[in-house]
Formats: C-alpha cells, structure tokens, sequence
C-alpha cells in the first residue's frame, strides 16, 4: 500500500470515529413515571373577621390555627361576639372541630359556644356549633362543623359565664387550637 492509500486508510477510519459519537449524541432515552404527592393546599384558611379588632383577635400558626381573644364578660347571662373569626373551606369536606384548648382562671364560665354560620346566611341557620367548657384545670369540647369547598364561613362567640362573677375577678384566657378531620388525600400526578 503507498503512501496516499495509508493516509487514506487512516483518514477513513478517523472520520468513522468521530461519527460515531456524534451519531449516539442524539439518541433520546424516555422514560415514564408516576408520582403520589400529598397536596399542598391546605382544606381551609383562617382569616381574621370584620369585627375581630373589637376584641382583640389574634391568629398565629395558620397550620395548626391558634386564636386568643378577650372578651368582656359582665354580670349578664352572656356576651355574644359576632364575626370575629373567618373559615374558607378551599378543597373537600372537612370537618372543623377544636383539638384542644386551655383555660387560665378569671371568672368561671359554663360554656363558650363557637357558632359557625356561611357568610351568606345568620347565625340564626349555623352550620354547626361547637361547644367549649372551660375550667382551671383545663377544658373539654364537643361537636364538630362539616365545611364546604368553596363556602367562607363567619364563627361567632357566645361567652356564657357563671353568675354571678364576684368583684375583683382577674381576666381569663381561653387558648383555643382548631383541627380538622377527613381532608382529602393524596393526588396521583400523571407523567408528561
């Protein structure tokens, strides 16, 4: 073999690889996958309602809502708040009911009632009542409220004290956490 035939050779045998990786360059691999996420909408949000400057209203931790408010209470058979607190109900049905709660002494109360009504409606038609019985040694609660996806609801306070509240009484502080219950579940997120 000459000398062009060598060079030839050689250049033939070079051109063939270099083409070859430009050639497996563009080869595409696909794959597919299918992916369960919790979702990241929580069920509802808290918001504060249009009278919740009138006594007070504080939210904080909107994950596991905590409310603290203060109340008047007088000698009166009750004290009744109204639209303090606001409940929008973003995704399914869950059911708003208070996890836990705590009482610091002040006045003894019989009963807190939380009156959970759409903003549509009255307190007169509630969705629901909650109802709290605080003491110094803690509280209990019953009953639990249905929400509606895309309904924002108004919760009022009815503030029942235990009569007659003697002179000098300290104020009280009811701590309440909400929770909720039957959240919807987990999405299936279909690959592209």
């Amino acid at each position: 073999m000459n000398r062009v035939g060598k060079l030839a050779l050689v250049a033939g045998i070079l051109a063939i690889a270099l083409a070859v990786p430009i050639a497996t360059a563009h080869l595409i691999f696909l794959y597919q996958a299918s992916v369960t996420v919790k979702p990241v909408t929580l069920p509802v949000v808290f918001l504060t309602g249009p009278e919740a400057s009138e006594v007070g209203l504080s939210l904080s931790n909107k994950s596991n809502p905590q409310i603290s408010l203060t109340i008047p209470v007088t000698n009166s058979s009750g004290t009744y708040v109204y639209q303090a607190l606001e409940v929008k109900a973003i995704v399914g049905s869950p059911y708003l009911y208070v996890a836990s709660c705590s009482y610091t002494p002040g006045p003894a109360l019989t009963s807190v009632e939380l009156i959970v009504y759409p903003t549509t409606g009255s307190p007169s038609s509630p969705a629901g009542t909650i109802t709290i019985t605080p003491s110094s040694s803690g509280c209990t609660a019953s009953n639990s409220v249905q929400l509606t996806a895309g309904t924002i609801y108004y919760i009022d306070f009815l503030v029942q004290p235990s009569l007659p509240i003697p002179y000098g009484t300290s104020s009280g502080t009811l701590t309440i956490y909400f929770g909720l219950s039957n959240e919807s579940g987990t999405v299936t997120v279909p690959a592209p």
